[in-house]
């Protein structure tokens, strides 16, 4: 260490104040706030119920949360790579990106804690570290996953000591009661939906009860809450992409948060107001972005249902139709899978759909397995990432203020249309046909 780091010195922990019996007094502008958010919410899942594509459309969000919530974590990567990475794993390998492999770890906490927050009488601490086990799972330190630190940590500053640390959260004692009333304000219904989501993500952060994934658990909080309220039952809009978008105002916001006052001051309630306006305004534009691509996804359903012709009701085609929106890049064993078909009849689909257009055949891995992907779906998550990037929403009139993904370039033509996939096997994540994403900051 420098001589800077040997020194030692003096600092504060900051210990949260619990959430049990207060209630914020929140100006009539935040409570509108609020109302209307909810309400965007709410027309989303209401539209999405009678969606062409409901399971296709709830992983694309699904989807979308899932790599907002990794590049607020500086985990960026293109929309093709994470697929592939998907299909790789698909083919009984691995990810071969460490990259895509965390973020696909974060997909799958966050199904994880949608699928617990649906299927539990009461969410527990059990649940909770699941979700960070699962998320932790694909990680460079997976032993962290499930364990709640019992270590001071910090964040910011130097890795040696909290001395310069931007925060840091309560000593390792105070957890166990911090957490249990944290679990408890998530099981009860003291506040409006949107309102407990924001407070108990807030307090998560604050608490920051992990050794390392405590950003991207505490945003599959939100869907916790969210799912248990039944304020979005088929999905949840894709906040966190917004939220990297202003990353200033929301590391600001959860700065706020923590006030210095009384546990019932005016004081404490003004700091949760901010916090709660900046949430709110980030769910609405969320909705907003995500109402379109819903529609947009429409559109794409309807011009693959034209050029196929008569799709007859659950066949395996059209099964294969619903989910493709969701899960881009396919091989035949996991769309077998995704629509429980045999392989044959999910290999009739899948050339059906490829003599189309609809998919297209890429050869990876030196040319041993081939994947199929539909690239109109992938190109649209593209821009939804770059629009929610913009402050306008469009990046024809105000350019993204953060990383993105460049936008789509037109796709070569299919190799084949023939289906040739061995059972299982390794997929290399990324070959010459798919060009890494360039980062500039």
């Amino acid at each position: 260490m420098s001589r800077k780091d040997r020194r030692g010195c003096s600092y504060d922990a900051y210990i949260a104040d619990p959430l049990a019996g207060w209630d914020p007094s929140l100006p009539a502008d935040v409570a509108a706030d609020i109302a209307d958010a909810e309400s965007a919410v709410r027309t989303l899942n209401d539209a999405g119920t009678s969606h062409v594509s409901l399971k296709g459309l709830a992983r694309f969000l699904l989807r979308a949360e899932s790599v907002g919530s990794s590049r607020i974590e500086g985990l960026h990567l293109a929309t093709r790579r994470l697929a592939l990475a998907e299909a790789a794993i698909a083919l009984g390998g691995e990810a071969g990106d460490r990259v895509a492999a965390e973020v696909l770890g974060n997909i799958a906490a966050m199904e994880s804690a949608v699928a617990l927050a649906l299927s539990t009488p009461r969410f527990e601490l059990d649940d909770l570290l699941s979700v960070h086990r699962t998320l932790m799972d694909n990680s460079s330190t997976p032993e962290l996953g499930g364990v709640v630190r019992e270590e001071q940590n910090w964040i910011g500053g130097s890795s040696y000591n909290p001395c310069s640390a931007a925060f840091i959260p309560p000593p390792p004692e105070y957890l166990p009661g911090l957490l249990a009333d944290l679990l408890d304000y998530v099981n009860r219904d003291d506040h409006s939906p949107l309102a407990q989501a924001a407070i108990a993500h807030a307090q998560f952060e604050t608490i920051h009860p992990f050794a390392d994934g405590n950003g991207r658990t505490g945003r599959a909080l939100i869907h916790v809450v969210l799912r248990r309220r039944g304020l979005a039952p088929a999905f949840v809009p894709p906040i966190s992409l917004v939220l990297a978008t202003l990353s200033d105002d929301y590391v600001n916001g959860l700065k706020t948060f923590r006030h210095l006052s009384e546990p019932n001051s005016a004081q404490r309630s003004a700091a949760a107001a901010a916090w709660l306006r900046m949430f709110a305004s980030a769910t609405s534009r969320a909705c907003q972005d995500a109402e379109s691509y819903s529609a947009d996804i429409s559109e794409i359903i309807a011009t693959w249902r034209t050029k196929l012709g008569r799709v007859r009701a659950n066949s395996s085609t059209d099964l294969l139709l619903q989910v493709l929106p969701g899960v881009p890049i396919v091989t035949v064993a996991s769309a077998s899978s995704l629509i429980d078909r045999s392989n044959a009849r999910t290999a009739d689909a899948v050339n059906q759909l490829a003599d189309a257009g609809i998919l297209r055949q890429r050869n990876v891995d030196r040319q041993r397995y081939r994947v199929f992907e539909a690239s109109e779906v992938l190109d649209l998550f593209t821009e939804l990432e770059r629009a929610l990037a913009s402050p306008t929403g469009d990046t024809q009139t105000a350019r993204p203020n953060r990383t993105v993904p460049r936008r789509a370039r037109a796709s070569p033509p299919s190799d084949a249309t023939a289906v040739r996939l061995p059972s299982s096997g390794r997929l290399a994540s990324e070959t010459s046909d798919y060009s890494r994403l360039q980062l500039t900051r």
